[in-house]
């Protein structure tokens, strides 16, 4: 008898790891196929400077500077701020290792990291709905969700990805775990300090777990109160210590205050607003704007202030009255609540105050609740992992959730097309938000990259007219006239911008090159030095200085700026002005290692070649100087220089 009933416990074990085993893998499945489409986007948005132009994603040589700075000090003294996000630098760094400048393993990594929330979600959701189907139904709810696609498509999006992933699995062991093993203390305070790394909201993690240990947890009742804050405690001084550290390496918690301008007052109506429009994304998922315009509220009869004090209210009453019955319900309302907290002050955020990615880590909570919901008043109470007897009510439930599977997964696939490069994404947006100062910047930029000046002028000076304090659009517009031409223009737009931010580089290193133009040497010069005292890692700043140097006849200080340079951001230009240099000075081996390395870089530069090419015809080594000319021919078939080393070869 005995033997029998093991052999049935093991028969069930099986077929519960099997079931779980093709709930994950469907459920991977559908999460990573709804973005498959983003391994085609490019990188978008901040993207560039976070990572094309960023040097501590170059080199491990920068690992302290990310370990004790803020994401944007790379800028230099303008790049002050409140983001304290070391493991997203460094997940950057690993991609530049393996893929380079390819955003194909960049967009992998996010739809993986999507997929491995997804089902984290399920897991977790199952220990705390204590239900296999509400848990299933809200890991398909998150995996499909269209307000999940910025996260998701947007590379610089990665701490949002990261931070959820670590939070949900460390809520996940916390709940399923017995916490008086080592093990779990150390995965769940381990997931808690690298999801504050990701990004600072994940400090709810705390408090999140001090109230599902004495509210929630099925044997709250039967656990003393020192026990209790045992299994809590490590966790809570995790995050006193993290924000120790904020404050011995900034100062403060949060040394820049983004909105000034927005008074207290302001902060708390626009908080009850901001809840109403969050709510409105949660439950229609649109409209999907990658920059949603933030106006601050004034009146407490507003109504979006009153919309969302109202939602609070009712989500507060739902909380309470069914608490007694399904505590998890409750948990469910609070984790949305406590996650969605830390960007509800309007002060403290950057620009763009209401965003998507921020309901990424809310929305687990929404989607356990949804699930809940689902399961209760479509399948009824059944706990099990067995699919519903078949009636009219189960296919009626069945079918509801296909429903909502494919019009969630549709919007996604289609949204992720709005995120495949600049052009669409902030041509899109401005469509649904039309006075978005920093789209119109950053369409007029997309267009000063492919040149078409006029068009660029014309964005930047509505991007001016929308915010005519902005130093950024203030630096575009300058560059955009000096393409032009017009250098007293250029002039009087850099010199507004650096007088708003004399602390960032770009704009007085363009200034300089106005000034170059004009001339006017000496300020120029002065200018240059100013950009790289500001911005000592600015690849762009070092790169003026050193041509203003090497004009001025200065070559081993240009050559010295040259190779910092190149070390930061190694541009063909620089390359090909450094490997100049070093002809110049007589340093002609140095000058034939540097352009054999560029030419298998960069094989369509003939410039290069013939260049090299004219070095070993100068050493006498007069077969590799021959291929170089044919290899210039090749991709350059009328070069002049390249025609004239064959004919002087002739014979030799």
């Amino acid at each position: 008898m005995a033997a029998s009933q093991t052999a049935m416990v093991t028969s069930s074990l099986v077929h519960l790891q099997k079931r779980d085993m093709l709930t994950i893998s469907l459920l991977f499945l559908l999460a990573a196929g709804c973005y498959l489409n983003t391994l085609g986007n490019g990188f978008v948005y901040d993207d560039e400077l976070q990572i094309l132009q960023n040097p501590y994603v170059k080199s491990w040589h920068y690992v302290p500077q990310i370990l004790h700075t803020t994401v944007w000090s790379f800028i230099g003294d303008a790049g002050e701020s409140n983001y304290y996000r070391p493991l997203m630098t460094l997940t950057f760094l690993g991609l530049w290792k393996v893929f380079g400048e390819s955003p194909v393993g960049f967009h992998l990594f996010n739809i993986l990291l999507n997929a491995l929330v997804v089902s984290c979600v399920f897991y977790a959701g199952r220990v705390l709905l204590r239900s296999y189907w509400a848990a299933l139904l809200a890991a398909v709810l998150f995996a499909v969700h269209p307000v999940h696609t910025e996260t998701v498509n947007w590379i610089a999006a990665v701490p949002d990805l990261e931070a959820t992933l670590l939070f949900v699995l460390g809520f996940f062991v916390y709940a399923s775990e017995p916490w008086g093993s080592a093990k779990a203390q150390v995965i769940v305070v381990g997931c808690f300090i690298l999801a504050m790394f990701a990004k600072e909201p994940a400090l709810m993690l705390a408090p999140l777990l001090v109230f599902y240990e004495h509210f929630v947890r099925p044997d709250r009742k039967h656990t003393t109160g020192a026990d209790k804050v045992k299994r809590y405690l490590v966790v809570c001084l995790a995050a006193v210590a993290y924000l120790g550290l904020r404050i011995a390496l900034f100062g403060k918690l949060a040394p820049v205050l983004q909105h000034a301008q927005v008074s207290w007052r302001q902060a708390i109506y626009s908080g009850f607003a901001l809840v109403a429009q969050y709510t409105r994304l949660l439950l229609f998922a649109g409209p999907l704007s990658a920059f949603h315009i933030f106006h601050a509220s004034d009146r407490l009869s507003s109504p979006a202030v009153l919309a969302g004090a109202a939602i609070i209210l009712i989500s507060a009453a739902i909380a309470v009255a069914t608490y007694q019955r399904n505590p998890e319900v409750a948990f469910c309302i609070v984790w949305m609540a406590f996650t969605i907290a830390p960007v509800l002050n309007a002060r403290w955020m950057a620009a763009n105050v209401l965003t998507e990615r921020y309901l990424y880590l809310p929305s687990v909570g929404f989607c356990w609740l949804a699930g809940c919901v689902l399961n209760r008043l479509l399948f009824g109470h059944n706990l099990s992992g067995e699919f519903p007897k078949a009636n009219w009510r189960a296919l009626g439930g069945t079918l509801l959730v296909v429903m909502l599977l494919l019009v969630g997964a549709v919007k996604t696939w289609t949204r992720n097309e709005v995120w495949h490069d600049d052009l669409i994404l902030y041509a899109q947006t401005l469509k649904t938000d039309p006075d978005s100062y920093i789209m119109h910047m950053n369409l007029g930029t997309t267009y000063f990259t492919t040149r078409d000046f006029a068009a660029a002028e014309k964005e930047l000076l509505r991007a001016l007219e929308l915010k005519p304090d902005s130093a950024n659009v203030l630096n575009a517009l300058g560059c955009v006239y000096l393409e032009q031409g017009r250098l007293d223009d250029a002039a009087q737009a850099l010199q507004a911008a650096i007088k708003l931010k004399p602390a960032w580089s770009d704009p007085h290193f363009n200034y300089g090159r106005v000034l170059r133009r004009q001339d006017r040497d000496e300020q120029a010069l002065s200018e240059f030095r100013i950009a790289v005292r500001v911005g000592p890692l600015n690849a762009a700043a070092r790169l003026n200085l050193a041509e203003e140097l090497a004009a001025r006849g200065q070559d081993a200080a240009a050559e010295a700026e040259y190779k910092k340079s190149i070390e930061l951001q190694p541009t063909l230009h620089a390359q090909q002005k450094l490997a100049a240099l070093l002809i110049k000075t007589a340093h002609d081996n140095e000058a034939a290692d540097m352009l054999r390395t560029m030419v298998a870089e960069y094989p369509f530069d003939s410039e290069s070649h013939v260049t090299l090419g004219g070095l070993l015809e100068k050493a006498g080594r007069f077969e590799e100087a021959r291929k170089e000319y044919e290899d210039t021919l090749r991709t350059d078939p009328t070069n002049v220089h390249a025609k004239e080393g064959l004919q002087r070869l002739v014979g030799k």
